[in-house]
This record gives structure tokens, C-alpha cells and sequence, in this order.
């Protein structure tokens, strides 16, 4: 590898070449390259300063630092600066080495990437580095309430990814960051709930208690999104320290939620402390055991008609009951065991006067459709406000199969 020119003066080497100097650990040569050459870049947009600190070369970091600092701001095509790659690392002492020559790379925020709008303290933070965190913050005090592009800041992160000491550390340093919401009304506490993070949780209540009833954009509170992705414990932790709130209700309860996204154990557990809530409807009149029956979630729909089989015929604003909404979505499991339970059901109409029967012939839940004629032939004459019929309907949709099926039980 030469040095120099025909000229005699010193060649700006390519990325590779001066990557391959610092895999080498080749100080010496470092040393004597030309400047130029620190500046080029990979294809993904690292320098040599950035492949140094990744790979934990600290000496080759250290001569580049001096020799060309003005590469320690350079970002790559994610806006990552050897600064990230640092904190990620839990490399303390390349964060000394980059903050000696270039501090203001402790505050770089990334422009794309997995977490768009990044610093180092959020990456030291993902990573549990509290050493890392707590250089940067000494550095730059404020890194500590610089959110990403969600509005996301290191509490938010430290709490997602349960890392409680640089949960425990943020909030000794700023407090107040545990309480701030994201762009999409989320707390802290929100997102420990979220990902299971019952220690966060807890730590986080012990210090602003109030934040267990703070709602999101949407009037989910930590107790719903519990519910939602079945972190059964914090959802206890929740009921032990605020009761409350899983009955409260914007437009639907934690109840609600978790009989739609067939989270079970965590409907259990709510019927166990309130078991009202499995029959409250949400704001189009929709209950648990309707919302269970229109996605598919059997064992929740079962759960709830074990422990409250009226709500099989409770019907929403529309006049629609969990029967209807069955057949409206293919659940045939669902449908054959609301017709275990409550027979007549199947035969109850809505609003517009259409039964079950009526929205399969439409949608073209044949297998739905099927099964509701063999239990009751005669809602095939069941006629609808505008004196529509089953076939009219599946005639009018071209659904053929369907079309078959009720001309085979007619003839």
C-alpha cells in the first residue's frame, strides 16, 4: 500500500484501505496518512472513525480523533455518528476520546434509521449502559429530555426496554420526564405496560402514582393496553394500586379489548375483580362476547357466555347480536356455538330486518350460510324491511355458492 503520489505528496486512500490499516491496528501507518483519507466513507455511510468505535479499537479511534475530528460529527446514511456506536457499546471511554475533540456529537439526532430522531443517551439507554448515560449527561444535562420523532425520550425508552437503572438514574437527574407523553399520548408507564415491564411499572407509580390514569390519544390507559397484549401481570399491579381503571370506559373497556385480541387470562382476571365489565357495550353497542365473535376468539366468547349468557342476544346500535356478526365474518366455530347456547339467535334480525343468514348470503360466508339453514331452513323465507330474501341477497351479490346452497334447501 503507497503513501504517496508520483508527485511525492501524500494519496488520499480509499475506505477499505484505511479499514484495513485499523483492523490491523497498523498505529504507525495511522499516523501517517494523509487526512484526506479519514474522511471517506463506506457505501453505507460509515468513516474510519465510525468502523473504529464498532469494533472497539480504541487507539485507532484516538489517532483519528486527533488527527481528523471533524469526522467524529460525520453521520452515516442513518445519521448514526461513532458517538452512537459508543453509547450502543457501552464504551465509556471512546465517548471520552469523541467528547474531547467534538461535544456536540453528544447530542447528533439520527434522521432515519430503526428510531429516527435518536441521541446517544436514547442508545445508551436502549442498551442498559447506565455509564454511558451518565457521561453524556454530565456532558450535555439536557440529552436527557430530547425526544426522538415520536416524542419519545429516554424515560420512554428505559421503561420499554426494562431498564430500570437508567430509569432509576433519569429520573433522579429530571423527573419530570417520566410524566411527558409521545406524539401518540403515551407515558412511560404506558409503554413498561405494554412490553411487561412490571418492575418499571412499579417504579414508576411509586414516583408519580397519578400516571397509572393517564390515557393515551386514543383513551387507552395503562390498564387497557394490559388488557390489549395480555401483560396479565402489570395488569394486576394496576388493579392492586388503582382499581379503578379497568372499568373506566371511553369507548370500550380493558374488558373489551382483551376479548378482542383473545387475551383470555387477562379477561379472567377482569371478570374475577369486576365482572360487570363483560357486559358493558362500547360506543356502537358492541359487548366482549360480540367483539369475541367477530374476530374469531372462541375461547374468550366461551369464557363469557359460561359467566353471562344473556349477552348473546344483547344486540349493538345496529340490531346486530353476536350471531350476526359471526356469520358477517366467516367465524363458523364461533356461530356453531352461539347456536349451542342460544338456538334462536340465528333467527333474530336487525334493524333492516336481515337475520344471520342474510349477512352470509351478502359476504359470501358459505360455510356460515350452510350451517345456518341446516339448523333453520325456514329463515330462508325471513324477509328483510325491503322484502329481500337470503337468495335475493346472494343474487344480487353474484355469489354463486351460496346461490347453490339456498336453491339446494329450497327445492
Amino acid at each position: 500500500m503507497g503513501f504517496f503520489d508520483l508527485l511525492g505528496k501524500k494519496k488520499t486512500l480509499s475506505y477499505d484501505e484505511v479499514r484495513e490499516l485499523i483492523l490491523n491496528k497498523d498505529i504507525q501507518k495511522l499516523k501517517k496518512i494523509s487526512i484526506q483519507s479519514f474522511s471517506t466513507r463506506h457505501r453505507s455511510g460509515d468513516t474510519p472513525a465510525y468502523f473504529a468505535a464498532e469494533k472497539g479499537y480504541k487507539e485507532c479511534l484516538q489517532i483519528i480523533a486527533e488527527r481528523a475530528p471533524e469526522t467524529l460529527r460525520t453521520q452515516n446514511r442513518d445519521g448514526a455518528t461513532p458517538a452512537f456506536i459508543a453509547a450502543e457499546k457501552g464504551l465509556r471511554d471512546f465517548l471520552e476520546i469523541i467528547a474531547e475533540k467534538a461535544p456536540d456529537t453528544l447530542k447528533i439526532q439520527t434522521e432515519r434509521g430503526v428510531i429516527p430522531g435518536a441521541t446517544p443517551a436514547y442508545v445508551a439507554t436502549e442498551k442498559g449502559e447506565r455509564e454511558c448515560l451518565e457521561f453524556i449527561f454530565k456532558k450535555v444535562p439536557d440529552t436527557l429530555k430530547i425526544p426522538d420523532n415520536n416524542g419519545k425520550t429516554p424515560a420512554f425508552v428505559a421503561a420499554e426496554k426494562g431498564q430500570k437503572e437508567c430509569l432509576e438514574f433519569i429520573f433522579e437527574k429530571e423527573p419530570d420526564t417520566i410524566r411527558i407523553q409521545d406524539s401518540s399520548g403515551a407515558t412511560p408507564a404506558y409503554v413498561a405496560t405494554e412490553k411487561g415491564e412490571r418492575e418499571c411499572l412499579e417504579f414508576i407509580f411509586k414516583k408519580v402514582p397519578d400516571t397509572l390514569k393517564i390515557p393515551d390519544n386514543d383513551g387507552k390507559t395503562p390498564a387497557f393496553v394490559a388488557a390489549e397484549k395480555g401483560q396479565k401481570e402489570c395488569l394486576e399491579f394496576i388493579f392492586e394500586k388503582e382499581p379503578d381503571t379497568i372499568s373506566i370506559q371511553d369507548s370500550k373497556t380493558p374488558a373489551f379489548v382483551a376479548a378482542e385480541k383473545g387475551q383470555k387470562e387477562c379477561l379472567e382476571f377482569i371478570f374475577e375483580k369486576e365482572p360487570d365489565t363483560i357486559r358493558i357495550q362500547d360506543s356502537t353497542g358492541a359487548t366482549p362476547a360480540f367483539i369475541a365473535a367477530e374476530k374469531g376468539r372462541k375461547e374468550c366468547l366461551e369464557f363469557i357466555i359460561e359467566r353471562s349468557p344473556e349477552t348473546l342476544k344483547i344486540p349493538d346500535n345496529n340490531g346486530k347480536t353476536p350471531a350476526f356478526v359471526a356469520a358477517e365474518k366467516g367465524q363458523k366455530e364461533c356461530l356453531e356455538f352461539i347456536f349451542e347456547k342460544e338456538p334462536d339467535t340465528i333467527r333474530i334480525q336487525d334493524n333492516t330486518g336481515a337475520t344471520p343468514a342474510f349477512i352470509a348470503a351478502e359476504k359470501g360466508r358459505k360455510e356460515c350460510l350452510e350451517f345456518i339453514i341446516e339448523k333453520s331452513p325456514d329463515t330462508l323465507k325471513i324477509e328483510n324491511k325491503r322484502g329481500a330474501t337470503p337468495l335475493s341477497i346472494a343474487t344480487l351479490e353474484n355469489n354463486k355458492e351460496c346461490i347453490d346452497i339456498i336453491e339446494r334447501y329450497i327445492v
